[in-house]
């Protein structure tokens, strides 16, 4: 039996030491969903490790509320460090498909009227609530959980996702 040669050195990462990175940017979602392809998309000046090379690297889709099919986000590669670095809209959280300010409302009228507001995902809203609780709890400890709302505002300050489950 003959053993294959290494494959040659190419000075790139291999994929499977990437850094995947996403970037927080003002993006028009309804003019995105009418073609993604002609959108203006802002390029990253850099990219982490300080190259200024960044190549195009297609799409990925993304799943947002108000939209019936998911929409097409841009991503770029920066050649020099393998990474890849992706477009958000800003004012959302990360792996949240709702903007920020519709969870912390939501939030509110669930907290303050006892019942989910009309239009509202229940069972997801529902898991807000649950790593909200859970969030202020073990960030902020016992006293907050009595304004969970300030406790919402406190870990956005904090840079922390008050309604991910992930943390």
């Amino acid at each position: 039996m003959s053993a294959h040669p290494p494959p040659p050195q190419t000075g790139l990462i291999s994929p499977t030491n990437t850094v995947a990175m996403i970037i927080h940017v003002y993006l028009d979602l309804k003019q995105i969903a009418r073609s993604a392809s002609r959108y203006p998309w802002p390029r990253p000046k850099r990219c982490p490790c300080g190259s200024h090379r960044l190549w195009g690297h297609g799409f990925v889709d993304k799943l947002f509320e108000g939209f019936c099919t998911a929409l097409k986000m841009r991503r770029y590669r920066c050649p020099c460090c393998g990474g890849t670095i992706g477009l958000r809209p800003a004012g959302y959280f990360p792996r949240h498909q709702s903007d920020q300010e519709s969870i912390r409302t939501a939030l509110a009228h669930r907290i303050g009227k006892g019942r989910w507001p009309w239009g509202c995902v229940t069972n997801r809203a529902r898991h807000w609530l649950s790593a909200l609780r859970r969030n202020v709890l073990a960030v902020l400890g016992v006293p907050a959980l009595s304004d969970l709302l300030s406790g919402f505002d406190q870990l956005v300050k904090l840079g922390r996702v008050p309604v991910s489950r992930a943390e």
